[in-house]
């Protein structure tokens, strides 16, 4: 009889978008920090995310103050991985998949979930867990065969396996809609997972 496969250890890979919806709400950034972040949890962050919070930071978008906030609650993530040639030439595709047909509004936007996805598609060795508050991006995360998970669903992953309680991640969800960043939720939507696209894919 042949040994079972070696389980794939699964990694996270927090993107820009997620990184600043957790500096929009530093509880809510303590809570996903304390889990994911648990001892043998295992995270990466690549260069090229922070660079694009660099870039979020000095911008006059309404995310600027998150974004330069985020680039200070990095430390639990460790030093940032540079991607390598192939995953930045796969990374440009990644990119125009994402924008898809708006124009970017700098040019580095989408670029951290590009390079994720530019090294992500190509892992053997784990399981990737791309952690992301872009729509597009976890659609095309979905479709290049690696599964992506946003905030508010991470949420509802907590309350299904009893690691936060319903109040608390509801909580959190009001206080995101409260700062603008996303829709309300109610702890029941939370609890059942009826998220509509912010739950996708």
């Amino acid at each position: 009889m042949s040994s079972p496969a070696p389980t794939k250890p699964q990694v996270w890979f927090p993107d820009t978008s997620a990184l600043v919806t957790l500096a929009v709400h530093t509880p809510l950034g303590d809570d996903v920090r304390a889990r994911m972040g648990a001892v043998g949890a295992l995270r990466v962050l690549l260069d090229a995310v922070v660079g694009e919070l660099h870039d979020l930071a000095g911008s006059r978008s309404t995310d600027a103050p998150w974004a330069a906030k985020a680039l200070g609650e990095l430390a639990w993530l460790g030093k940032p991985v540079a991607l390598d040639d192939l995953g930045q030439q796969l990374a440009v595709d990644f990119q125009e998949e994402i924008r898809g047909s708006r124009p970017l509004r700098h040019p580095a936007e989408h670029w951290g979930e590009a390079a994720i996805l530019g090294l992500t598609t190509r892992a053997e060795k784990l399981t990737p867990l791309m952690f992301s508050d872009d729509y597009n991006a976890r659609l095309a995360a979905d479709g290049n065969g690696v599964k992506a998970v946003g905030v508010h669903k991470y949420l509802h992953l907590l309350i299904r396996a009893r690691a936060m309680p319903a109040p608390r991640a509801a909580g959190h969800a009001q206080a995101l809609y409260a700062a603008g960043r996303h829709q309300d939720y109610t702890q029941q939507e939370l609890a059942v997972g009826r998220l509509g696209r912010v739950g996708m894919p």
